[in-house]
């Protein structure tokens, strides 16, 4: 009998124990979604809060927040940079044109009231064929609103122009690294909204303008390679300038749920501290009123029911130095097309 029982014992015992297991993975599983639930209700109460604000800042007959609190969307993404240069060196006058590799991505998007999270797949990458990256973040409220780009580009190639004739430069050989950040304050942001735009987080009921206070970073390096071929040294030239300015822009409302969206933003560089380096010999960069930098955006977006697509792009120029000793002239765009679904 004491035998019997001692193996009924020792059989109880891993049974025992995998009960437990499995009562404990039931109450983590049910912690983790209480604790899930709680932190929502806690976001949720903050963005309700936000939204009150917002609500008494709008005028309704305008602007309305989007009523579905979960957005997904499917985007492609194309982004490009172009980097031209004119001046005067010891052989005379010259021209520079360059264009880096373009880039595209694919990303999914999932927004909450407004918070977005987003993935992006680029599968150049995934082949190993480039050595190009950006990273774009962005925030867009119907009052303030930014963009940060960081660019990093080593493909740029093009051809330099003299009166001695034209020479191919190279892929590689110029490379640059640049962080822009430009920021905006939409003056008539009750009844205007750029998220309607470029977020689709709110919908403009009736079409607005609105005048735009507007300021910029760019901050960064560009760097040249020594290439004997065209008789290029070694050389480097670093780049920190603000600007500010005043813009306008328009939200055109059509038939069919359409959005048509078009602003400008220029600005006037009002302090730069550029210089360039070559062979170890620093000088400052050359600059001559008005160095100039400007954004331009478009978007054009249509609801039909729980979907939504459309088109934004964005375009960021500068424009500094002397045209009659050294003038660079930088473009940085992207553009994307989007469909998605709200729930």
């Amino acid at each position: 009998m004491l035998t019997l029982l001692l193996a009924a014992a020792m059989t109880a015992v891993p049974h025992d124990s995998a009960s437990v297991a499995a009562a404990d993975s039931i109450d983590a599983k049910e912690r983790i979604k209480a604790e899930a639930y709680r932190a929502k209700r806690e976001i949720d109460k903050i963005l309700d809060m936000r939204d009150s604000r917002a609500r008494s800042s709008i005028d309704s007959a305008y602007l309305e927040r989007v009523p579905q609190r979960l957005r997904f969307k499917l985007t492609l993404n194309a982004s490009g940079s172009d980097l031209d240069t004119r001046g005067v060196n010891d052989d005379g006058k010259f021209t520079t044109e360059m264009k880096a590799q373009n880039k595209y991505t694919v990303s999914l998007s999932a927004s909450y009231r407004g918070l977005s999270l987003s993935v992006a797949l680029n599968p150049a990458h995934l082949a190993g064929k480039k050595k190009d990256y950006e990273l774009n973040m962005n925030a867009y409220g119907n009052r303030l609103g930014a963009d940060v780009i960081f660019h990093s580009a080593k493909t740029f190639e093009g051809s330099v122009h003299t009166s001695h004739g034209d020479t191919g430069i190279p892929a590689g050989m110029i490379s640059q690294n640049m962080l822009t950040l430009n920021a905006y304050y939409a003056l008539n942001g009750r009844r205007f909204s750029y998220p309607a735009a470029f977020s689709q987080s709110w919908l403009q009921k009736r079409s607005c303008g609105s005048f735009m206070l507007g300021a910029s970073f760019m901050g960064g390096v560009l760097k040249a390679r020594h290439d004997e071929v065209i008789d290029n040294p070694e050389s480097r030239i670093s780049i920190a300038c603000v600007g500010i300015g005043v813009g306008y822009g328009y939200n055109l409302v059509l038939r069919h749920g359409w959005l048509i969206h078009l602003s400008a933003l220029p600005e006037i560089v009002v302090y730069s501290h550029c210089h360039i380096t070559t062979d170890g010999s620093r000088t400052n960069m050359p600059y001559r009123f008005p160095n100039i930098i400007a954004v331009g955006r478009m978007a054009v977006v249509r609801h039909f029911g729980r979907y939504f697509a459309g088109f934004t792009a964005v375009v960021n120029t500068s424009q500094l130095g002397d045209r009659d000793i050294l003038l660079l002239n930088n473009t940085k765009w992207r553009a994307r097309m989007f469909f998605g679904i709200k729930i």
